[in-house]
Order: structure tokens, then C-alpha cells, then sequence
């Protein structure tokens, strides 16, 4: 008997137009506006508010504040070091390497690349050349008195996105967003197909299963169906099309709405402020619109608070400056007094007067 197995090329079919899973020319396979081409373009948006919502100053490492937010966005936490051999500080996620102090914090982690966990031979270099650092975590201000070569060598200030729960090791943001946003985006396929339906659009009754086939062989659940703007639906035997739903069809706006109250839950998430969970449809007055919008300011001052705080030990170990203040475009007031209320991309001095608050602080 001879062997026929084979691994397909995908990428090639993907190269030449052609769907791997349907065989059909990708322009005609996706007709459509798809769940997963919703969920991308929120889960931009998603990533946008999480790295712009604070703003960093004087950070070393050649990075910019919103590849810092980036890294925290999908890693959760990070470590700070200085590599002697390199000369130059470093952002990394990190592992335990050794015990736990009384509070059950780490006492002692190596770094690990941001790459982790990928085959690629640079990473693999990285890990082992990494996995050699033995770093000791500083949790409190260091007092210059006591202040040693090796805490300059040897030293890391942790960074958490926000407050730690029982464990040390927190969700990151992209897998803590990523269910949301998926209901989120099933909203926009689910109101097109609702139009569609609106449109005067009726399932169609067959009498057997090769009919049911060639009606729409795609169309195998009303779930499917309905996130593809499939309006018709195969049906065998004598149901009819309006049992499905129970004739009960909501108005297109609905989804809309429902997705707008999923996004104010998404933004409280981070502490921006949004109009809450429940919008009005009609006129809203701004005390109920505030009523409405919650408690949002300790959700935004609890991620401050963490990054203020590293700033301080670390300003207070390598006396770098750097510090981190909310977007004025969050917050909603000009901090910097140029009349504006965002950031404006000058360097070092954009912002407050971060080398008199960093004095101030310590």
C-alpha cells in the first residue's frame, strides 16, 4: 500500500492567493469581515492605551517609554540591571534563582531574554549568558551611607504592571484582555449579519442532507454562520428558519452598544476614564455620565504608584533621574503648563520638572 502522507506548504498557498483550509482564492474566502480581523485591529487599539497611558523620563537603554509599557504589556514584570561586561542597563524578564525572603519575595533571579522559550540560536546565547547573572532584588530606598560597589554591580529593582496578588509572578495584560476583546470582537460580525437578516433575507428548507450540502456547506452552526454574515441556514425536516431564534431578532444598534459597554469595561481595566458599564441612549447629563463612568482613579494610581516607587530605588542605587508620570492625555490636565493636554516628544525635558521632583522625592 503506498504511502501518501505529506506535510502541505502552507506559506506557498498563502503566497499564491490560495486559502489552506478551503482550497478557494483568498479574495473569495474572505468575502467577509471576520472575527479574528476584528480582534486585531482591537487588540492595536488595546496595546495603544496600555503603553501610552504613562509616560517615562531619562530612561537609559536606548528605549523609548512605550517599548518599556510594551515589554510590561506582554511580560508582566520586568528587572533592572546593570551589566558590567556590556557596560549599559538593561530591561529583561526574569526567573527566581535561589530563595524567598519572610514576605515570600525573591531574593535572588537571573534575567532571561524577551524571546524566551523560542528555538532561535540568539536566544538560546542570550539564555545561558544570562543565567549567569545572579542578581540581588533591592525592595527599599538605598541610603547613599550604605551604598556599595556590589550594589552597583550586582543589584536589581523589580517592576510589576500592577500590584501583585498571592503569587510573584503576575498575568500579563495581553492574556488578561485577550477574552474580552474576543467577545468584543464577535460584536461587529454579529450586527452585519443582523442587517443582513434585516434585509428581508429567509433560511431555505430542503428536503434531504446532500441538499442541506450544497445550500452552504460553511453554514454547519448558527454560531458560525452568524460571525461569517451567513443568512442562510441548511434546515431538514420540517423546522422552521424562525425556531432557531425563537423569532426574536435585536436591532443592529444592540451590538453596538453591547460592544461600546465591553470597551468602557476594557478602559476601566486600566483605570482611563470611560462612560461606564450602562450608557443611555438618550441625552445624559454629565453628573450621570460621571456617576456612571466609576471609581477609576485607584486602578490608574496603582500602576503609578509601583513605577514611581522602582524609580526611587533605582535613582537612589545608580542615580539615573528617571521617572514616570500619567499622560496628560489621561489625566486630562496640563501638569507641564505649555497649554496642552498631551505630551509632546522633546526628549529629556518633555513633561514636568522631572530632575527638581525626582530631588523632592528622595
Amino acid at each position: 500500500m503506498a504511502n501518501n502522507a505529506k506535510l502541505p506548504d502552507y506559506q506557498t498557498l498563502v503566497t499564491a492567493g490560495i486559502n489552506p483550509k478551503t482550497g478557494l482564492p483568498i479574495r473569495l474566502s474572505t468575502s467577509y469581515t471576520s472575527k479574528e480581523d476584528i480582534k486585531k485591529a482591537l487588540r492595536i487599539v488595546d496595546e495603544q492605551d496600555a503603553v501610552n497611558r504613562y509616560v517615562w523620563y531619562n530612561l537609559p537603554c536606548n528605549i523609548t517609554s512605550q517599548e518599556l509599557e510594551r515589554m510590561l504589556y506582554y511580560k508582566g514584570q520586568l528587572c533592572l540591571f546593570y551589566d558590567e561586561d556590556l557596560e549599559e542597563f538593561y530591561f529583561m524578564p526574569y526567573a527566581l534563582d535561589g530563595t524567598i525572603d519572610f514576605y515570600g519575595r525573591f531574593n535572588t533571579i537571573h534575567p532571561v531574554p524577551m524571546t524566551s522559550g523560542t528555538d532561535d540560536k540568539g536566544s538560546k546565547a542570550q539564555a545561558e549568558y544570562l543565567a549567569n547573572k545572579k542578581l540581588k532584588c533591592v525592595y527599599g530606598i538605598k541610603n547613599p551611607d550604605v551604598l556599595k560597589i556590589e550594589d552597583l554591580k550586582n543589584s536589581t529593582v523589580l517592576l510589576h504592571d500592577y500590584t501583585k496578588q498571592l503569587s510573584q509572578i503576575i498575568i500579563p495584560r495581553v492574556s488578561i484582555n485577550d477574552p474580552l476583546l474576543d467577545v468584543m470582537a464577535e460584536c461587529v460580525p454579529y450586527m452585519q449579519t443582523n442587517l443582513l437578516l434585516s434585509t428581508g433575507i429567509n433560511g431555505i428548507r430542503v428536503n434531504d442532507a446532500d441538499q442541506a450540502h450544497n445550500v452552504d456547506d460553511a453554514a454547519r452552526s448558527m454560531k458560525d454562520a452568524a460571525l461569517k454574515q451567513h443568512p442562510w441556514l441548511a434546515i431538514e425536516g420540517n423546522i422552521e428558519f424562525q425556531e432557531l431564534t425563537n423569532g426574536q431578532v435585536a436591532k443592529s444598534e444592540e451590538y453596538m452598544l453591547a460592544m461600546q459597554s465591553l470597551d468602557n469595561l476594557r478602559l476601566s481595566l486600566y483605570g482611563i476614564d470611560n462612560g461606564g458599564l450602562f450608557e443611555k441612549k438618550a441625552h445624559e447629563l454629565q453628573v450621570e455620565a460621571d456617576i456612571n463612568g466609576g471609581p477609576v482613579g485607584l486602578v490608574m494610581q496603582d500602576g503609578l504608584q509601583i513605577r514611581q516607587n522602582f524609580c526611587n530605588i533605582v535613582n537612589s542605587i545608580w542615580g539615573l533621574g528617571i521617572w514616570c508620570e500619567v499622560n496628560q492625555n489621561v489625566a486630562m490636565a496640563d501638569t507641564d503648563g505649555d497649554g496642552l493636554y498631551y505630551d509632546q516628544n522633546e526628549g529629556e525635558q518633555s513633561g514636568a520638572d522631572v530632575e527638581g521632583d525626582n530631588n523632592d522625592e528622595q
